[in-house]
């Protein structure tokens, strides 16, 4: 079966911006003539066309707000383990307005069912499916995704302050060798907590960051690296709770004492960390927080389309337990 073709693929054969072929595609009067028939040409010769009779049917809403999960940077089952609260979140809120949840795979986005926006977490703002619900002009809100357009809002954490927070109390413990196992950073996540530790620990050795992907795999991979070097550190921000938790097994196996001889301080605060051995400090991010907002943010696209758009960053906090004590 032929694939679909997408916006991105008749922007590759026309030669121009993704953003260009959606003002084509969606009859904006700001492209040259030229481009647009180049465009054009590109889009009959791919059999590409925007869901026309979905734009003649916009004003008829469905009540159905489509939520599309990624795979969390090739984890899949990470991203549903801490996004399933956040879905929850989402389809109590809709609930609550008279909506109704559709989870979407990637053709269901690029147009196999209508829906009136879009929510879509745990992707970057140029996968194929943000592309195309924008080429659709779907409004959409991205979760901790920075979707750029007239009709897009966003809602996410504060990372940058979870990580100034953690390394606040580390620090207050006496702590000065402190080493960081990131996150991916295709991720808004993961990108924002390791810039945040490079501004705040410019003087730390090159080997104390560690470059992880949110699972437990890379961050037991990493934490055993740190912990062989001729100066490891005394303390380990880990940018998601597994990698902390697999960083309490690799102190573990090393034969020091998490908590005691290495200091652990994760980010997310899952059900686990609360039952790690010794329990794990961590940065919590409000779950139900982040999905009520955006199925508020996404009823607000929906019922006021005009100038409703919205970037809402909410607080996180310290959650201090036994994996951190003084140096």
């Amino acid at each position: 079966m032929t694939a679909r073709p997408t916006i991105r693929d008749v922007a590759h054969r026309a030669g121009v911006s993704i953003a260009t072929v959606s003002r084509v595609l969606n009859e904006k009067g700001d492209v040259r003539s030229t481009t647009r028939q180049r465009v054009q040409a590109a889009a009959t010769e791919l059999g590409y066309s925007v869901d026309s009779v979905g734009r003649a049917l916009a004003s008829q809403r469905t009540r159905l707000i489509g939520v599309f999960v990624g795979d969390n940077a090739g984890h899949r089952d990470l991203s549903l383990m801490f996004f399933g609260k956040v879905l929850a979140a989402i389809s109590r809120r809709l609930a609550q307005h008279g909506y109704e949840p559709l989870l979407l795979q990637d053709a269901d986005a690029g147009g196999a069912h209508r829906f009136d926006a879009a929510v879509v977490i745990g992707v970057d703002e140029d996968d194929p499916v943000v592309l195309d619900l924008f080429a659709r002009e779907v409004p959409v809100v991205g979760v901790d995704v920075e979707c750029h357009g007239p009709h897009a809002s966003f809602v996410g954490s504060d990372h940058g302050a979870g990580v100034r927070l953690a390394l606040a109390h580390l620090r207050a413990l006496g702590h000065r060798r402190i080493a960081h196992i990131a996150g991916a950073t295709n991720t808004l996540a993961g990108a924002q907590r390791l810039g945040a530790f490079l501004d705040s620990c410019p003087d730390q050795p090159r080997d104390y960051v560690r470059q992880g992907d949110f699972s437990s795999a890379s961050g037991y991979a990493e934490a055993s690296a740190l912990l062989v070097l001729d100066e490891p550190p005394t303390a380990i921000v880990a940018a998601s709770d597994l990698m902390a938790l697999a960083a309490l097994q690799a102190i573990w196996e090393s034969g020091r004492r998490p908590g005691r001889d290495v200091a652990v301080v994760g980010f997310d605060d899952l059900e686990a960390a609360a039952l790690a051995h010794p329990p794990l400090t961590t940065v919590r991010q409000d779950r139900h927080e982040l999905g009520a907002t955006a199925a508020e943010c996404a009823i607000d696209l929906v019922e006021r389309p005009d100038g409703v758009v919205r970037r809402v960053v909410l607080p996180v906090e310290l959650v201090v337990r036994a994996s951190s004590s003084p140096a």
